[in-house]
């Protein structure tokens, strides 16, 4: 296992069973505003329209106050997580060159890729522009210091602020990871296609809506640069609307 096992997976799932075994500290609502942020900003926004496909553009002190959100999502650091998806999974889709594509074996497309793949193993030169960043590789370099003082800070403030984040981390990390899994496998039922593109994705409305559009996989592989990855009226992309408060105009 690599250091991200050890320093970011693991322990936010310790910290989960804790938080379960004192449920009555966790608070839905502050959930709730969390999964937002994290999933809603932190992935579907940031990580994925904003840094990896550039589909909107904002201010700068936006995007890296964005990017510092996207930390929190535990799911790496901006550099690298725009970099495996914009690098390798979109441009070697479901082939053995695309690091979390079930083809690779379905436990591995959903976790353990993540567990597994050392940073300072792949290629960086997908994401030249992040890498010009000097903020971005300071996220990078200090990213584990970024969200155990996320931890430590909400613990201070408020053991029910700290589990309500737990849970809201480990529900948008496992939504990402369905979408990993579901959103690329053709064996699964009630995946559907609307494009025929080269690669396995699929569409799964209810992933469309908890993972903030990205669950419309076939049609975000078809027309990457969308903002919308909705484009029939059963698709509602909750994503356009978190985009408009973001977006320079």
């Amino acid at each position: 296992m690599n250091r991200y096992f050890y320093i970011a997976f693991l322990p936010l799932h310790v910290f989960l069973l804790i938080s379960l075994y004192n449920f009555e500290k966790i608070n839905l609502i502050w959930s709730f505003v969390f999964w937002v942020l994290l999933s809603g900003y932190g992935v579907g926004v940031t990580l994925h329209r904003l840094l990896s496909h550039r589909a909107f553009k904002t201010t700068e002190t936006i995007s890296n106050i964005l990017s510092l959100l996207s930390c929190f999502c535990i799911q790496g650091s901006p550099i690298f997580w725009v970099n495996i998806h914009r690098g390798y999974h979109h441009r070697y889709s479901d082939t053995e060159k695309d690091i979390h594509s079930p083809v690779n074996g379905k436990l591995w497309a959903y976790f353990l890729w993540s567990c597994k793949i050392k940073i300072d193993s792949i290629s960086y030169k997908f994401v030249p522009d992040l890498i010009r960043s000097r903020f971005h590789l300071l996220l990078s370099k200090y990213y584990f210091y970024i969200i155990w003082s996320g931890w430590v800070v909400t613990w201070i403030v408020s053991p029910m602020i700290f589990y309500s984040l737990v849970v809201a981390q480990v529900i948008t990390m496992h939504l990402e990871f369905c979408v990993n899994l579901f959103c690329h496998t053709d064996t699964i039922p009630f995946g559907y296609r609307n494009f025929d593109t080269k690669d396995n994705s699929r569409n799964y409305w209810l992933f469309g809506l908890l993972c903030w559009g990205i669950g419309y996989h076939n049609n975000h592989h078809a027309r990457p640069k969308e903002i919308s990855f909705g484009y029939t009226k059963f698709e509602f992309d909750p994503t356009t609307i978190l985009v408009k408060i973001v977006q320079k105009n």
